[in-house]
Order: C-alpha cells, then sequence, then structure tokens
C-alpha cells in the first residue's frame, strides 16, 4: 500500500489509506513477526498523519515534526489551498486540532528557526493536548528549520532522537 502526503494531495484520502495501512498492520501484524507497540513520527505533512492516526489502536505513541495541525492556515495560504482546495467541513474533520483529545502520547518536534505560523502551530497543539492531561513533550529543536530538523535524527543523542526514545519509554513506564 503506498501512502502519500502533500502539497497536490488529497488530504481525506491520504487519512483513508493510512488507517488502512494500521487496519492491515493490526490485522497480520502477527504474522510477520511484529510484535510490541507501534510508535509512529512523521515530518511536515506526515506530522500531521502521525497525530490523526494516533487514535488507531495499533498506535501506542507517536512523535509529530514539524505538523501542521491546524488546516485552516492552508486554507488561508492561496498558494497552497489554489492546489488542494480544502472546503471548511475537510478542515474540520481533518484538522488534528478540531478533533478530540487522543489519550496516547505524543512529542510535537519543531525548529527554532521555522516560519513563525508553524512553531505556533506546534505550541498551539501541544498546549491543546496539554489541556486533556495527556502525555507527550514539546520539543523545540535549536537552530534547526522546516529542512534541517530532520538532520537531527543522525545523532545517537540529540533532543530529537531522546525525543523518539521517550515515546518508547512513555509505553514501558
Amino acid at each position: 500500500m503506498r501512502l502519500h502526503a502533500g502539497a497536490g494531495g488529497d488530504p481525506d484520502a491520504d487519512h483513508h489509506e493510512l488507517k488502512r495501512a494500521f487496519d492491515w498492520l493490526n490485522a497480520k501484524a502477527a504474522e510477520h513477526g511484529i510484535q510490541g507497540p507501534i510508535i509512529v513520527t512523521g515530518w511536515s505533512a506526515g506530522g500531521h498523519l502521525t497525530s490523526f492516526i494516533l487514535d488507531h489502536p495499533k498506535v501506542a505513541a507517536g512523535l509529530a515534526i514539524s505538523g501542521v495541525f491546524d488546516l485552516g492556515a492552508l486554507r488561508d495560504s492561496p498558494h497552497v489551498n489554489d492546489k488542494v482546495k480544502l472546503s471548511e467541513e475537510e478542515i474540520q474533520k481533518l484538522s488534528p486540532m478540531r478533533r478530540p483529545i487522543v489519550n496516547k502520547p505524543l512529542g510535537i518536534a519543531y525548529g527554532t528557526g521555522e516560519l513563525p505560523a508553524m512553531i505556533a502551530s506546534s505550541r498551539d497543539y501541544h498546549a491543546y493536548r496539554s489541556q486533556g492531561h495527556v502525555l507527550g513533550d514539546l520539543i523545540p529543536i535549536a537552530n534547526t528549520n522546516h529542512f534541517t530538523i530532520l538532520d537531527e535524527l543522525r545523532q545517537p543523542n540529540s533532543t530529537l532522537t531522546r525525543g523518539v526514545i521517550a515515546m518508547a519509554q512513555y509505553q514501558t513506564a
């Protein structure tokens, strides 16, 4: 099953494909030697999808990196919405900020050099989840932007790598 996310794609179709993939994983994991909790992570549109799939029973925790958590911001960006053409109904249905809080750990990471709107999206979504008293850290990654933040995962003791490890530790605590 191919997963696709990004500008020009169909967010609703992406979510349905992702749910189907995790339904398959839930049904077939043991046949393929997959055991234990599944911790998902994603960057950019994948950060959005990470937060969206958190409610799947197979998913134990997640780390959303530089995600977009309220799709209303995309509607208000003409160069993006000209391609994705989000309706108000889709924005309501597909925005993690507008959905019920899922009681599973979710770390939310962003680069301190990202666009102010991206930083605000991460901070706002963390604050929203904090209202529900759910686990998950807000993880600002110093001196990175939307494109350099993933370089952190190449370093075994970086803040972002430790964020991934923290999600696994939430499951064993």
